[in-house]
């Protein structure tokens, strides 16, 4: 599961890049794709989960992550160009600012190891560094196994990923099922917020789990927001569920670290 959110995010730039040119340079006798029937969208979306799919699948974690950062990088610095050459306001300042933020993570992309994307193997070897051979040592391991068995029971490590998916699945259907105010506009915003805060808050539980907490944090307040414009029950237990999720995410057993 975590493997195919990851690709999600290495096939987006592609996913985005095809559809402005299906947009922009439409084949012809074909409308421009705002003008077009709702399936053909739909199909953009099924190809692009299809793809994540097959990447998911023939790509290492390691590779992941850098098709991920790298297409993003390249993907803001490309924007920031368009932008200049369009003459857009502010494009000098925004091309500066999407580059460097592109040269980023295209930086983050040469240079990550598998240290950075293998969490759960470190625990493995801190574990195997402790000596069985004595009483003491057998039972400071099996203390510490026990430990990580709970924080397992506590968070198990895909529920956050299918939070997201329930997340996304209950925003669509507010936004496209639905569809009448005040449920429809709360849906898009849901939606937004499933994939850009609560999908990478998952995705960085194991590695950096101070920032995924804090991107719980922002989406329980964004549900939270939600709940209070649009006063739905979905958003008041989105919102509880998030700032549930934020705890778990921030707390570590004393001999789990």
């Amino acid at each position: 599961m975590q493997r195919f959110f990851l690709a999600l995010h290495a096939t987006a730039p592609a996913a985005l890049i095809v559809s402005l040119l299906v947009h922009l340079r439409p084949p012809p006798g074909l409308a421009p794709l705002a003008q077009r029937p709702v399936w053909t969208v739909w199909a953009l979306i099924g190809a692009w989960l299809l793809l994540s799919t097959l990447a998911a699948w023939a790509l290492r974690t390691l590779a992941l992550w850098r098709v991920s950062l790298g297409g993003a990088g390249t993907l803001l610095v490309v924007a920031g160009a368009v932008g200049q050459a369009r003459g857009s306001a502010q494009a000098p300042a925004m091309l500066a600012s999407l580059a460097a933020v592109g040269l980023v993570c295209v930086g983050m992309a040469a240079f990550i190891g598998p240290r950075r994307v293998q969490a759960p193997r470190r625990k493995n070897v801190r574990t195997a560094a402790v000596a069985p051979s004595d009483a003491a040592g057998v039972t400071t391991l099996h203390r510490g196994w026990r430990l990580r068995q709970g924080a397992g029971r506590i968070v198990p490590a895909h529920l956050p990923f299918w939070w997201c998916g329930v997340l996304a699945l209950e925003s669509f259907r507010l936004a496209h099922i639905v569809a009448t105010e005040p449920a429809r506009s709360s849906g898009m915003l849901g939606l937004l917020l499933a994939f850009w805060v609560a999908l990478p808050a998952a995705t960085l539980r194991h590695w950096a789990p101070r920032n995924a907490a804090l991107l719980w944090v922002l989406a329980a307040l964004g549900y939270g927001g939600l709940a209070a414009k649009a006063g739905l029950l979905q958003w008041i237990v989105a919102s509880a569920l998030c700032a549930v999720t934020a705890c778990t995410t921030a707390y570590r057993p004393p001999n789990a670290a």
